[in-house]
């Protein structure tokens, strides 16, 4: 298949465009910025996102672009809503225009957190900030625009090689502070990009229309996870329990995050399709590679 991949350069993205390139697919990379063997796509632009999918006519398009600054999307919601909702439907649009598919990448910020079990594709959404209700926007029109030939994807917690993330971060911050503060009242699941890019990589290979979770298996605050990645790096550094309140103070985020935001792999298993290992697994394939 021949496959656009927004979004290339990120961390996601990376590894879905040398997965899907390792399965022999012709991978497009592309992203905002210009860089050798990419396509140069600002989607927010609804024209140039036209004109370059009906000159690349790809036969699916795997939609890793985002915005995530979490913390930005509350002090900038517009701009959030121009990546996120406004840009996933000028790929949309395109998509339907060229007959390609569209798997959209989503979010565990679309659920309020209330929830005391994992959230499965057929509960209720409903964001607490900017962040999760671009996103949640960005989902709908999708379906809306595309409804016979589009998946949404939700994942959560992401980590990964390429680019800034939590293990990363925290490992440096424990080699050189005498202690690390970390919020141990959210409660989600750390997911490897790695593991995501392969599951992605099999819904474009096997595509049914609608809404999938893909997260690591088991659970963990932010904390916990914290101190995994502390103790696998072999370090003594305590790392000190916080809420997420105390976190807002100090350190002065405006975003109200979901407190409990597992998600439930369901549709993955009602399919029969491969889920995602176990996140204290996951962190040791990351460490290894």
């Amino acid at each position: 298949m021949k496959l656009l991949v927004t979004g290339a350069a990120g961390m996601l993205g990376t590894d879905l465009c040398d997965e899907l390139t390792r399965r022999g697919h012709i991978v497009i990379p592309a992203g905002r910025e210009t860089r050798p063997g990419f396509v140069t796509l600002d989607i927010s632009d609804t024209a140039a996102t036209l004109a370059a999918v009906r000159e690349i006519a790809p036969d699916a398009i795997a939609h890793c672009a985002a915005w995530t600054d979490v913390d930005g999307a509350e002090r900038d919601p517009e701009s959030a809503y121009r990546v996120n909702a406004l840009g996933s439907w000028n790929l949309a649009h395109a998509a339907h225009d060229t007959g390609a598919w569209l798997l959209g990448v989503s979010t565990d910020f679309v659920f309020d957190g209330t929830k005391q079990t994992p959230y499965h594709e057929f509960d209720p959404v409903h964001p607490l900030g900017a962040y999760g209700a671009s996103k949640q926007a960005g989902e709908r029109l999708i379906r809306e625009t595309l409804p016979a030939r589009s998946m949404i994807v939700r994942t959560s917690w992401l980590f990964g090689k390429h680019g800034k993330s939590f293990p990363q971060t925290i490992a440096r911050l424990a080699a050189k502070l005498p202690e690390v503060p970390v919020v141990s009242d959210q409660i989600g699941t750390p997911t490897h990009t790695l593991d995501l890019a392969h599951v992605i990589a099999d819904l474009l290979e096997s595509p049914l229309p609608g809404t999938y979770h893909a997260s690591g298996a088991g659970q963990c605050s932010w904390h916990e996870f914290a101190q995994a990645i502390v103790e696998a790096h072999g370090l003594s550094t305590p790392v000190v329990p916080i809420t997420a309140r105390e976190y807002a103070d100090r350190f002065g985020s405006p975003t109200v995050r979901p407190a409990y935001s597992v998600l439930d792999n369901l549709a993955l298993r009602l399919r029969g399709m491969d889920t995602l290992p176990h996140w204290r697994d996951a962190l040791k394939a990351f460490l290894a590679r």
